[in-house]
């Protein structure tokens, strides 16, 4: 089992992510495809949708500056202002909040059953995904509020030379995880979330960087099929009756994307976990007071556990 509230330096946070993503595989990825994947779904589809109102789009500039259609600019207009693309954008958006939500309700259900394993020395029952779900339900309205507005807030601040946007969008890179964890408010969260990341901005961002780049290059095996997609599409090479391929490919980059963004919501609700630890000792504490509570395992059994 891992200790949720532990000091960890960078490379800790990184390798706790991995070890996590191992030992939770199952209830993990059930978790997310019950959960997110529908709302994904939806993306993918309304995005596979415009992606081929896009193909239409090309061959309309070409009729517009041929001339030999006439009311070809006004189609493009259509095309452009559609109900897909709305749909496209909202769930999006939606489908990034879910996964940060169901990723951190995974890993609070996961220290729940740590710390009772640590009183009883039993072996927990594996998460479910309706534990998941009923951990979830808890913090959606207020993580949807705190969402909203630190997207404003960091859009404002984007406007002030561009780099003020930058240090509040990683302060609040922490925000879901605070509302998950501590069930606070947007202005609880903001205060802490500016408590918890003092001294520790660079960290928490090179922490978004690296994951980042882990969790898009792990992406590319579901991106390339849009892409190869695409280019046969546009080569003549692949018919696309009704859209019904590029649908297709987008569906598959859009759901596996946005499942692979739990790889940096995991490493971030280490980082939370870590700095609420160095400012407040949780888990030392926890430690502590579980002392003389916990019956005494065989040796064997420790080395096989730790």
């Amino acid at each position: 089992m891992i200790q949720l509230f532990q000091q960890r330096d960078f490379g800790d946070k990184i390798n706790a992510t991995f070890q996590y993503i191992t030992q939770n595989f199952r209830s993990l990825s059930l978790s997310l495809l019950y959960i997110v994947g529908p709302v994904a779904l939806v993306a993918g589809i309304a995005s596979g949708i415009m992606q081929s109102n896009l193909f239409d789009l090309a061959k309309l500039s070409g009729d517009a500056d041929s001339g030999s259609d006439p009311t070809a600019v006004f189609r493009m207009m259509q095309n452009i202002v559609s109900p897909a693309f709305g749909l496209a954008a909202l769930f999006s958006l939606l489908a990034i909040l879910v996964v940060s939500l169901a990723t951190y309700a995974h890993m609070k259900v996961y220290g729940r059953k740590t710390a009772q394993r640590m009183e009883t020395s039993q072996e927990p029952v594996p998460i479910s995904v309706a534990e998941v779900w009923e951990e979830m339900q808890a913090h959606i309205g207020r993580a949807l509020v705190v969402s909203v507005l630190s997207s404003i807030v960091t859009v404002v601040a984007t406007f002030f030379f561009v780099l003020p946007g930058i240090y509040v969008g990683i302060v609040f890179s922490l925000a879901i995880a605070v509302v998950v964890f501590e069930s606070t408010d947007f202005s609880q969260t903001w205060n802490r979330c500016f408590t918890l990341i003092r001294d520790k901005w660079w960290s928490t961002f090179g922490l978004l960087i690296v994951m980042g780049i882990i969790s898009g290059l792990v992406g590319l095996v579901f991106t390339l099929p849009a892409g190869v997609i695409s280019f046969l599409i546009g080569s003549k090479l692949l018919p696309d009756v009704g859209g019904f391929w590029v649908v297709v490919g987008n569906v598959l980059a859009t759901v596996g994307g946005t499942l692979l963004r739990s790889i940096i919501y995991i490493a971030l609700g280490f980082q939370y976990t870590n700095l609420v630890e160095r400012q407040e000792g949780r888990g030392l504490l926890s430690a502590i007071d579980s002392i003389g509570t916990n019956p005494t395992q065989s040796r064997s059994s420790n080395e096989e556990t730790y």
